[in-house]
């Protein structure tokens, strides 16, 4: 969402990926809830350029698959307050060893992943 807002911290680290020097990930379920909030506040054509637009970014989107989906499953189970798309994002972030990208107040403060929090006005 930050992104298509023009949030410049965020357009770095997709600018990263395109050239190469970054890698950056997020998970289906992530799209899925970018696209339905998308579709519920500026309807489905929107939704659809911004979902694909993501999807053919150089941003690789993790399928959802058996290991990941116990992990986030079992994050969801042990942190009842983390929303279950934020488990899926911890579990990739875990897998993968990477940073996490959120501004989200809740995965900060879980300290579940090495976390950067994105400040919203």
């Amino acid at each position: 969402m930050l992104y298509f807002a023009g949030d410049r911290r965020v357009k770095e680290i997709l600018d990263g990926a395109a050239s190469g020097t970054t890698e950056c990930y997020t998970c289906d379920t992530s799209l899925a809830e970018l696209y339905y909030k998308t579709c519920e506040a500026l309807g489905r054509e929107v939704a659809d350029l911004r979902y694909t637009s993501l999807r053919n970014s150089p941003m690789a989107v993790l399928a959802t698959d058996e290991r990941l989906t116990r992990t986030a499953g079992g994050l969801k189970c042990a942190h009842r307050k983390l929303a279950l798309a934020d488990a899926y994002v911890v579990a990739a972030a875990q897998r993968l060893r990477g940073t996490l990208v959120t501004t989200d107040h809740v995965i900060y403060d879980l300290k579940l992943v090495q976390t950067r929090l994105l400040q919203v006005p």
